[in-house]
């Protein structure tokens, strides 16, 4: 867009929004260190360290009135130096681009690109930690009424304006259809959810045939002033791209002790289903994947295990036990210990090795310096044991850890509101 043209198009939200409703201008400045000896896979002896700085940047335009809301989000993601200096290499994007209309007190529709939160962001996330983020071309339509909510979302992928046939370009690293149905009731201390999800892909051969997945469950949930109690068991079923069938499940159990207001306790269990070993006349895969989720956020933040690919399909099991420390209202600290295994059996040269897989320990510290400024640093290391380092390879005698530092700088650059 000419700058001329930006500028009319700003000048004229700027009218309206002093007439009608709010117009606000965010900005997202976010860059992060890491050093990297250890983070994902296990290291070597030929290996050597990694360390870089990536960098999120965004610029977010708002606008609301009563019946309408829209959202601009340009964003642009670097690591420091990947541009060859003094040359002129588009890297912008759009994270987000939507419109929601209040049909009336209980009924919103909203179309466009958007991020999709739901949960505890396990299987649909808007991936915060990635620099880039995550966001859907969708449509939804949200119910919230005397407790219930109710979210119906449609996708439908094309990779150009076709005349003729559906054949998706990314049907191989992405899904071609996404439809969400969630249902929740709260209750005073109680409320429970239903999750459902379909996501379609092209068939390998045929651009016109969709093998669907379908994932499913129920998310209990009870809490007072000093316990939250939170479960979730999800069914996975259909087919993979490839057309092979799929029968998987996943439990979460999740306990949250308030020893005070600045310590909190959390202790829980996590399984993924995975394929057996052993069974070599099976068919069917068992391996729970965890869709479109965040990673980093849960079984550790050195991110060795997350997807069926990460434990070559045998399943996973996460023990933790986690403790917030808030000293004052603008710092915390935090730390993680996990205790990894597989869920299912796996061979290596014609036996089953040992399912558990080793221990990790994260740090997290947080500090907020003002509204619009953050610094956050971490650190992880992982002691693998002789099956993690079949699993993953490298050498598990080797130091394996991973630092981070981040800033985060998000001003509310400009506003204009109607009372």
């Amino acid at each position: 867009m000419k700058s001329g043209k930006l500028l009319f198009f700003l000048t004229f939200l700027l009218i309206n929004a002093s007439v009608f409703g709010q117009f606000k201008i965010q900005g997202v400045i976010r860059p992060r260190f890491e050093y990297r000896n250890g983070y994902g896979t296990f290291r070597n002896d030929t290996t050597v360290a990694a360390a870089f700085v990536s960098q999120r940047t965004r610029l977010n335009f708002s606008y609301k009135t009563e019946k309408i809301e829209t959202k601009l989000s340009i964003f642009d993601y670097r690591v420091w130096g990947d541009q060859v200096w003094k040359k002129d290499l588009a890297s912008m994007g759009l994270n987000e681009a939507w419109a929601k209309i209040k049909i009336n007190d209980f009924w919103s529709v909203k179309f466009g690109r958007q991020a999709l939160n739901y949960d505890n962001n396990r299987l649909i996330s808007p991936v915060n930690w990635n620099q880039i983020g995550a966001s859907h071309d969708a449509l939804k339509a949200d119910y919230i009424n005397k407790g219930w909510t109710i979210d119906l979302v449609s996708a439908w992928n094309q990779s150009s304006q076709n005349k003729f046939g559906t054949d998706y370009y990314w049907s191989d690293s992405f899904y071609k259809s996404l439809n969400i149905f969630w249902i929740s009731k709260e209750f005073k201390k109680f409320s429970i959810a239903s999750f459902n999800i379909s996501d379609g892909f092209q068939d390998l051969s045929n651009p016109e045939k969709q093998h669907f997945r379908f994932t499913y469950g129920l998310i209990p949930e009870f809490k007072n002033d000093k316990f939250r109690v939170t479960g979730r068991l999800l069914g996975q079923s259909g087919k993979l791209q490839s057309g092979q069938n799929i029968k998987a499940f996943y439990t979460n159990l999740d306990f949250l002790y308030k020893v005070s207001d600045k310590i909190n306790i959390i202790a829980g269990n996590e399984i993924k289903s995975g394929n057996n070993g052993l069974d070599s006349l099976n068919t069917t895969n068992h391996a729970f994947d965890i869709l479109y989720g965040a990673k980093h956020k849960f079984n550790g933040r050195i991110d060795y295990f997350s997807l069926p690919a990460t434990t070559n399909g045998a399943g996973f099991i996460d023990s933790y036990l986690k403790a917030d420390l808030r000293f004052v209202k603008s710092s915390s600290i935090s730390a993680e210990y996990h205790y990894f295994m597989l869920e299912n059996n796996y061979l290596y040269n014609g036996k089953v090795i040992d399912k558990f897989l080793g221990n990790e320990i994260d740090f997290v510290y947080k500090q907020d310096f003002a509204n619009d400024i953050a610094l956050e640093a971490g650190y992880s290391f992982i002691l693998g044991t002789k099956s993690a380092e079949i699993i993953k390879t490298g050498n598990i005698n080797l130091w394996n850890h991973w630092f981070y530092l981040m800033v985060t700088i998000d001003p509310t650059l400009f506003t204009v509101k109607n009372n």
